[in-house]
């Protein structure tokens, strides 16, 4: 080296100032990548080309495909990432009859829904309508003139007593005991009756009266009535009522 040359000297570049370099880098990196995945879920969610134009109804049997569309028909045209299961359930549970409602998109324009609903435990004939109870003693669908022939289809005992119609804590207590029964016992009745939320006579379709009594223990008061709706004894077989109030000692006569 001459004595009129000066160099500088280049010291090399401590490691803790690489791994910053990297880690701004990769920073920069992911931060471009969320902005443009932000960028496509907003597209997706306000874009107009992707609306709602298909509604699949599966489950419904007392909810008619026309009554659901009805309530649902609002959503049509909305964008798809835009309609939730919240949505459709507010929609749909304006219904008596709807217990509860799953929902799920299928692009690009496709609301498929589910929907369980509370089954139908009681009927009442007034005028020329049949109305389903629920064990709410809610109505859950009413099948109204030449309808209430498909009413035939749901194997649901008639509630006709005029106490049980006109007294609502009777009429309560009915629905209740009847909501208790397994559906198979359920199918086998005619008709239940009350005249005192204490004194519930269910009506078997063979003849049979059954005494209820109030709607306590009715757990155990199902269990048993089941047992006896299986049962081969003749006690059981002949009688034409089964008072089954305490569960623990069935009588018969």
């Amino acid at each position: 080296m001459s004595a009129g040359t000066e160099t500088a000297l280049e010291f090399p570049e401590p490691e803790v100032t690489r791994v910053t370099r990297r880690r701004r880098r990769a920073l920069t990196a992911l931060g471009a990548a969320l902005a443009v995945l932000l960028g496509l879920v907003a597209t997706l969610y306000f874009s107009p080309l992707l609306p709602l134009r298909s509604i699949e109804l599966q489950g419904n049997e007392l909810l008619t495909d026309q009554r659901a569309d009805e309530l649902l028909a609002d959503l049509y045209g909305e964008p798809v990432a835009q309609v939730s299961s919240g949505a459709v359930r507010q929609r749909l549970e304006q219904e008596n009859v709807v217990a509860d409602v799953s929902a799920y998109i299928e692009l690009p324009d496709t609301l498929h829904v589910e929907v369980m609903e509370h089954p139908p435990v009681a009927e009442v004939h007034q005028d020329s309508d049949v109305l389903l109870f629920s064990e709410h003693g809610e109505v859950i669908r009413t099948f109204a003139g030449a309808e209430q022939l498909e009413a035939g289809d749901y194997a649901t005992p008639e509630i006709s007593s005029e106490a049980a119609l006109q007294d609502e804590a009777v009429f309560g207590t009915i629905v209740s005991v009847l909501g208790q029964l397994p559906e198979e016992a359920r199918s086998q009745l005619d008709s239940a009756t009350a005249d005192s939320i204490d004194s519930v006579q269910l009506e078997l379709g063979d003849g049979r009266t059954i005494v209820w009594g109030s709607d306590e223990r009715g757990e155990e008061k199902a269990a048993v009535l089941q047992a006896i709706l299986g049962s081969e004894e003749q006690d059981f077989q002949e009688a034409s009522t089964i008072d089954i109030s305490t569960p623990s000692t069935p009588v018969t006569r």
